[in-house]
């Protein structure tokens, strides 16, 4: 049990008092900031930087104006509009209403500043957290549920899918190269339009179900260990696992070494009489096609096994 003597030691410490003071200097600091960006042109300003960057680049981003909210105090970007060549393609420039930055508390993993973006594409919310460290990045996206039809644009003219998936994604990037990435997606009404698979075009497949799950291994290769897709009712039923060595630049040309099986409905093989044809020398395990996929993520090329 203290002393007397001991409790009037500890009382004279001014701990406290020191810590208020600091509390103090960081909240008027703090208000001066936001204060002095809420009053500074800084919309027209960081307009004029961009242009002069980026001039002759093919990659000017614009919108309509930049200002600050004190409540859960953000920068706000309207009409935020970024051409096609930011993503190396042609087409339409991608429009976002809006797109606002909060910032979070420091982060330890990676060390940094962290950020929560908010916006919206084609009507599709999206919500995410960045961290910007030294010399990396983290891209956190948790259970956000997206709406595939209206994300077309961003997605781009190759990939061609349709309903709502559920994306729970952990990325992280050194010097804009990956080095880890745990991704979790799934789909209840997953659909993919007509595709051209060795010269000949499939019908629409409603596969409904839909499950990946997929991880970093020796970066940039990416271990696939879950790939489901269709349900008793579908057209397609498949499951895969294996690696994809990701092409840093070029997806489409990114190596395939996937295994697995795939079956096809009645109503489809004889939609498709081509289907048994194609896979005659595969084997066949309870009504399911043993097959490897090889060749590139933009064309893959099944393989019996």
């Amino acid at each position: 049990m203290a002393t007397a003597t001991e409790i009037q030691s500890l009382n004279e410490i001014q701990y406290k008092s020191k810590l208020k003071i600091i509390f103090l200097i960081l909240i008027v600091f703090f208000l001066f900031v936001f204060s002095f960006l809420n009053f500074y042109p800084i919309g027209d300003k960081l307009k004029s930087v961009i242009k002069t960057t980026l001039n002759g680049s093919g990659c000017t981003p614009d919108f309509d104006e930049i200002h600050m909210e004190w409540l859960l105090p953000k920068i706000v970007v309207s009409n935020l509009v970024i051409p096609a060549a930011c993503l190396e393609r042609a087409g339409e420039p991608l429009k976002f209403s809006y797109l606002t930055v909060n910032y979070n508390i420091i982060n330890f993993s990676p060390f940094g500043l962290p950020f929560r973006v908010d916006t919206s594409f084609g009507g599709q919310p999206i919500s995410l957290y960045y961290v910007l460290g030294i010399n990396s990045q983290m891209i956190r996206l948790k259970d956000q549920t997206l709406d595939l039809v209206k994300l077309q644009p961003l997605l781009g003219e190759d990939v061609k899918l349709a309903g709502k998936v559920t994306v729970d994604l952990n990325l992280s990037l050194s010097k804009s190269l990956m080095n880890n990435l745990e991704l979790k997606a799934q789909s209840k009404d997953l659909q993919i339009p007509p595709q051209n698979i060795q010269g000949f075009t499939t019908p629409p497949l409603k596969l409904n179900e839909f499950y990946l799950e997929a991880t970093s291994e020796n970066p940039p290769r990416i271990q696939i260990e879950k790939l489901i897709m269709g349900d008793t009712d579908s057209p397609v039923r498949a499951n895969f696992k294996g690696k994809i060595d990701l092409q840093e630049g070029n997806a489409g040309m990114s190596p395939l070494d996937l295994s697995g099986e795939v079956a096809f409905s009645e109503a489809f093989r004889q939609a498709l009489p081509l289907v048994d044809m194609m896979f005659e020398s595969f084997t066949q395990k309870d009504g399911f096609y043993q097959i490897k996929l090889g060749g590139m993520l933009g064309a893959p090329k099944p393989v019996a096994q």
